[in-house]
């Protein structure tokens, strides 16, 4: 059994579409089953770190999923081409980029999924809040080449309970303070484009 998290039902809509998955549960996340592969189910966790870990812990403990996938936006923390809105990575490592034990930042996560992902592979860091602020941005760049809300929590609660968990992530923005409208324009795109990616991966 295989659990797909996504934080929105905008980055999700693409992969839900292609996949003809049906929703099974509402509370206290929507749940979806995809009937050509029953073996996989996707949960909408909602925004953040605290939501995004609550719906993989319920994926791992309710539903008994061996293999936690997440997918959805991301902003850039680098600069060049290789990193313009609409780039799709693999995430090899997932670290919290606001949390701190005794002063000593937490280490990063290595990936341990067993899903063999054609994209470049790339370092996350995760944020409470949306990064869109030039002087966090270079501060955060230190750690990682791409920022989200929830990679890492899913991260941390996957390895908690020693569950394989892989991460797919599609740019939409360069988390600058001007970015917000940037977002919101390119989510689109990038939904499709990780709804195609993964639905190649996953399909029965």
């Amino acid at each position: 059994m295989i659990g797909v998290t996504f934080a929105t039902m905008a980055e999700a809509g693409p992969f839900l579409e292609l996949s003809r998955a049906s929703q099974v549960d509402t509370q206290p996340f929507r749940i979806f089953q995809v009937p050509a592969q029953p073996a996989l189910l996707v949960a909408i966790s909602g925004m953040g770190k605290v939501a995004a870990a609550l719906a993989c812990q319920i994926l791992i403990r309710e539903f008994k999923v061996e293999e936690i996938v997440n997918a959805g936006a991301c902003g850039a923390l680098r600069p060049g081409p290789g990193y313009a809105p609409g780039a799709v990575f693999c995430i090899a490592t997932a670290v919290e980029g606001d949390h701190e034990v005794f002063g000593e930042a937490p280490q990063a996560i290595i990936s341990d999924g067993k899903i063999d992902w054609d994209q470049r592979a790339a370092r996350l860091v995760t944020c409470d809040r949306p990064v869109f602020d030039s002087g966090r941005r270079q501060d955060l760049s230190s750690m990682a080449d791409l920022v989200d809300m929830e990679g890492a929590a899913i991260a941390r609660t996957a390895a908690l309970y020693q569950v394989p968990w892989t991460m797919i992530k599609g740019i939409t923005d360069a988390a600058g303070h001007t970015d917000r409208a940037t977002l919101k324009k390119n989510l689109p795109m990038v939904s499709e484009k990780i709804g195609e990616i993964l639905w190649d991966k996953l399909k029965a």
